[in-house]
C-alpha cells in the first residue's frame, strides 16, 4: 500500500523564493479580473472607460504590495524576510531558532543579549492536508498498528511545509560552522568566526519602492474620483 505521509522537504540548494502559492493564484486573478474590467469599459465607453483606470491600478498596486511582493528569500548563509512595510536580512549567525507554524517566526539574537521575533508575512505556512488525505494517513498507520500522536502529526507537517527547507539549512550551516570549529580547536589554532564577511547583524530597511508606488497610485485614484 503506497503510503500518504507527506515527503519531508527537500533543500535544492541555491538562492529561494518562497511564497504561499495561494498568494500567487490570488495575485493572478486579481491581475486577470482588472483587465477583463479595463476592456470591458473600453468596449462600452470607448476610449472615456479608461478614466477608470487608476481606481483599478490602485487595486493592483495593494494587492502586488500586500501579497506578491512579500516573500522569504533563502540565501546561503542568510534569510530575506520581505514584509509589507520593511524588509529584514537576518544572517544564520544571529538566528536563534527557525518556527514553522501558522506563520513563520524566526528568533533573532540582539546586541544587548535580548532576543526578538522576526515573523514572516508572506511565508509558506504548515501544510494543510485535504480530509480524505488525512482520513487515509489515519487509516494507514491504524493498519500499522499505531496511530501518531497531535505532536507527531504536528512534527510531520512541519517537516513537509516549504518553509521548513529554512530551518534545514540553517541547521547545516550551524553544523558546518560548528565542524570547522572543531578541527580547529583540535589543531591547536585560535577559533575563528566563520560568518567573518558575512555580515553578523540584522538590518532592516523599508520597502520604499512598494510604498511610493501604491501612493502615486492612490494619488491617482483619489484625483479621479474628486476632478
Amino acid at each position: 500500500m503506497p503510503s500518504t505521509s507527506p515527503a519531508p522537504v527537500h533543500d535544492p540548494g541555491g538562492t529561494l523564493h518562497l511564497r504561499p502559492h495561494g498568494a500567487i493564484v490570488l495575485c493572478a486573478v486579481v491581475g486577470l479580473l482588472g483587465l477583463g474590467l479595463t476592456l470591458d469599459a473600453v468596449l462600452r465607453a470607448g476610449w472615456e472607460g479608461m478614466m477608470m483606470l487608476p481606481v483599478l491600478l490602485l487595486i493592483l498596486a495593494l494587492v502586488w504590495m500586500v501579497l506578491w511582493a512579500p516573500r522569504v528569500v533563502l540565501h546561503e548563509d542568510s534569510v530575506e524576510v520581505r514584509n509589507v512595510l520593511v524588509t529584514h536580512l537576518v544572517p544564520f549567525a544571529v538566528i536563534e531558532e527557525v518556527r514553522v507554524g501558522a506563520m513563520l517566526r524566526l528568533e533573532v539574537a540582539g546586541r544587548s543579549g535580548t532576543t526578538s521575533t522576526i515573523t514572516a508575512w508572506n511565508a509558506p505556512a504548515l501544510s494543510r492536508d485535504a480530509p480524505w488525505r488525512r482520513q487515509a494517513q489515519i487509516h494507514e498507520q491504524g493498519l500499522r498498528g499505531r496511530r501518531l500522536t497531535p505532536q507527531e502529526r504536528l512534527v510531520n507537517d512541519q517537516q513537509s511545509s516549504r518553509s521548513a527547507v529554512i530551518k534545514l539549512r540553517w541547521e547545516r550551516w550551524q553544523d558546518g560552522r560548528d565542524g570547522q570549529q572543531g578541527r580547529q580547536g583540535q589543531q591547536g589554532q585560535p577559533a575563528q568566526d566563520s560568518t567573518a564577511g558575512a555580515g553578523t547583524e540584522m538590518t532592516t530597511r523599508p520597502n520604499l519602492v512598494q510604498i511610493a508606488v501604491v501612493a502615486v497610485c492612490a494619488a491617482l485614484a483619489a484625483a479621479r474620483i474628486l476632478l
